[in-house]
């Protein structure tokens, strides 16, 4: 019983928690312009705030006020459709911490990669692609529904676990689950907006699926080798930013690729 009462309860904070981020992503999604782009900086903040708290690393003030400056140029670059030129900010973001810090740069150099490129994709599909906006949302939807899915029938069907030395929670019937449910979210979606046919629609909801299952297991790992639970505890129920968006990472990567392949 107090089992129960603790699940449903968690589900609340949950439920709520993650109806608050939808709002604010569906609100800046639609919004664009200087809105959208001032949030995606700000994301970026408290990403890299994050993964520098899960590994532990200092924070060290030139450092981090150096990546935040040098990547928010290149958001804005980005922006006014200038993408060619990040070349130049993430250089020398790479310089100054090499500089800084001669033997263990890796840790500060690998969250431009990790956290950057996929908000890159983002605010390129926002401003530049045309039905940019709605990729995005399309994106979303699929990785909402796999996350969803993945928790609620992770925890009602149980069974054998998929990886349990990283992740000991996740099971077999919940990844499942979160695919079959991203493919007919993704088959749904195109009929209320019709960007793409059935068949592209259920490539896109698999593959996505994939990657946002690929996105949680690589961030439980990084949790894993930290000896960490969460990344923060800035998300009543979640945890922290990264935590919540870490299917999205890779899922938007994807969706970027084979937007942009497809032409």
């Amino acid at each position: 019983m107090l089992i129960a009462s603790y699940f449903y309860k968690s589900l609340l904070i949950r439920a709520l928690s993650a109806f608050f981020l939808i709002v604010l992503a569906l609100f800046s999604n639609y919004i664009g312009s200087y809105f959208f782009l001032v949030t995606i900086i700000l994301v970026f903040f408290i990403l890299l705030y994050e993964y520098y708290q899960l590994f532990s690393i200092k924070i060290l003030t030139y450092i981090f006020f150096f990546s935040c400056l040098l990547t928010s140029i290149s958001f804005f670059l980005i922006f006014y459709n200038f993408y060619l030129l990040i070349v130049f900010p993430v250089i020398l973001n790479f310089i100054i911490i090499l500089i800084i810090e001669k033997k263990r740069w890796l840790p500060y150099i690998f969250p431009l990669i990790y956290l950057t490129f996929p908000l890159y994709a983002i605010v390129y599909l926002n401003n530049i692609v045309d039905s940019g906006k709605v990729i995005i949302l399309w994106s979303f939807i699929i990785v909402w529904s796999s996350d969803i899915s993945a928790f609620l029938f992770g925890k009602m069907l149980k069974g054998p676990k998929l990886f349990p030395r990283i992740s000991p929670n996740k099971t077999w019937s919940g990844f499942l689950c979160s695919i079959l449910f991203s493919i007919i979210a993704s088959i749904i979606f195109i009929n209320f907006f019709p960007i793409a046919n059935s068949f592209y629609a259920s490539l896109m909801g698999f593959i996505v699926g994939l990657g946002c299952s690929a996105g949680d297991l690589f961030e439980s790992w990084l949790k894993r080798i930290n000896l960490k639970k969460d990344t923060s505890n800035l998300i009543p129920g979640h945890g922290g930013l990264l935590d919540r968006l870490d299917g999205f990472l890779f899922g938007i990567i994807i969706m970027f690729i084979m937007t942009l392949t497809r032409g």
